[in-house]
């Protein structure tokens, strides 16, 4: 059994993140000592990382309830959570499609200033100034 700061130490999670979740009904498997401390087994280490997933691809809390709510109703809700899954994978993908754009400018960025420093030459590139036309005011 692990502790709340176990399990944040073990998933690189803050303790506050894991009693938010529980607080909230995020993880139906926590168990309780004596002295009502939350207590984590295995099983409830992975709902934690399963939530925190479905947290950070943009699945809504309540959706995570209501997911949670559709497992413990038992298997005739396997079409339903079939399709939360789909619609959580395609958020997925497009955060992901989205990183690498990201990372492809970036990229291109590495290797500008990379060939800068082997030929040590300046940067060159210098984005349009706007000058203020004839008839725009200035702002100073």
């Amino acid at each position: 059994m692990y502790t709340v700061q176990e399990v944040a130490k073990k998933l690189g999670m803050t303790t506050y993140s894991i009693r938010y979740y529980d607080d909230h009904g995020l993880l139906p498997f926590v168990k309780r000592d004596e002295n009502n401390n939350r207590l984590f087994d295995e099983d409830a280490v992975e709902w934690v990382n399963l939530v925190r997933c479905f947290r950070s691809t943009g699945m809504p809390i309540a959706e995570v309830r209501h997911y949670i709510d559709l497992m413990l109703a038992g298997d005739e809700t396997i079409p339903e959570r079939y399709q939360m899954m789909l619609t959580q994978q395609t958020r997925a993908q497009e955060q992901l499609a989205d990183k690498q754009r990201q990372l492809a400018k970036i990229n291109t960025k590495v290797s500008h200033y990379a060939k800068l420093m082997n030929n040590d030459a300046p940067d060159d590139y210098v984005p349009n100034q706007m000058q203020p036309d004839d008839d725009q005011v200035s702002v100073s």
